[in-house]
């Protein structure tokens, strides 16, 4: 599901292959979001529910299971993601593609996100 608006959701996109870069972008930013997605919490979220307030859920299941969602995500280019969603540090909720797209992506991450991406930057680098 692509997600672009002011929510906790961070970088829910769905670019195309064709618009992927031949060379991976690996700056600051990148490494600063791999760090704070590598500490995050992981569970499941909400982030297809438009109408909700955000939620996210972590912990273990009734059958002592991590929770984890039953399937994973697939990109136009063939990259798998997790089964599962991450809380960061700062209160956002993102998916585990979401360097890879900030690697091979970037010229095409709406203004939106990339707004999530340089806030959570700027916490990370205070916290």
């Amino acid at each position: 599901m692509h997600r672009v608006d002011n929510s906790r959701f961070l970088l829910f996109i769905e670019p195309k292959a064709e618009q992927k870069s031949k060379e991976p972008i690996d700056d600051e930013i990148t490494k600063t979001v791999e760090i704070c997605l590598k500490k995050g919490k992981t569970g499941v979220s909400n982030y297809g529910e438009i109408d909700k307030n955000e939620k996210f859920i972590d912990g273990l299941n009734e059958d002592g299971d991590p929770v984890h969602y039953f399937g994973f995500h697939v990109t136009d280019c063939g990259e798998w993601s997790t089964c599962v969603d991450y809380l960061l540090g700062n209160g956002m909720i993102t998916n585990s593609l979401c360097v890879f797209y900030l690697r091979y992506y970037r010229d095409v991450i709406p203004d939106s996100e990339m707004q999530k991406v340089m806030d959570l930057c700027v916490w990370a680098n205070e916290a």
